[in-house]
């Protein structure tokens, strides 16, 4: 048993771009399909919103969250931890997904289609900022 805890960096088995491609972030639920939000590069969703700190390890790129709290597949695992965040870090994405409930990312796409989403309309959310 892994025990993962809130705020554990995982990485799934499965790393197709459709499958668990991303780093995600332990938020809860089993350790076969957790939720979690994901970790990403990329500004190209609404919801997505700049860390505090860096956790690549390599590229040393600006990092974001989507701000949802995504179901992983069970199928894509087993997940391992790759490492964890920052207190600071945690307690931005907790307050960020807190009374949103969570989804699957397809679930995610189709409600945060057109680069909207009613949960972060404030451009600013991006940059981590409320």
């Amino acid at each position: 048993m892994k025990n993962f805890e809130k705020g554990d960096i995982l990485i799934g088995q499965k790393r197709a771009f459709d499958e668990a491609y991303h780093p995600i972030v332990y938020v809860s639920g089993s350790e076969e399909a957790p939720l979690a939000v994901v970790l990403t590069h990329s500004t190209g969703f609404p919801c997505n919103m700049k860390l505090l700190n860096i956790y690549d390890g390599k590229e040393n790129k600006a990092q974001y969250f989507v701000a949802h709290l995504i179901e992983k597949m069970a199928e894509w695992g087993h997940y391992e931890k790759n490492g964890e965040l920052y207190k600071e870090d945690l307690d931005l994405i907790e307050s960020n997904i807190n009374g949103l409930g969570h989804m699957t990312w397809s679930e995610y796409e189709e409600y945060a289609k057109g680069k909207k989403c009613p949960d972060h309309k404030n451009t600013y959310a991006r940059e981590g900022l409320k």
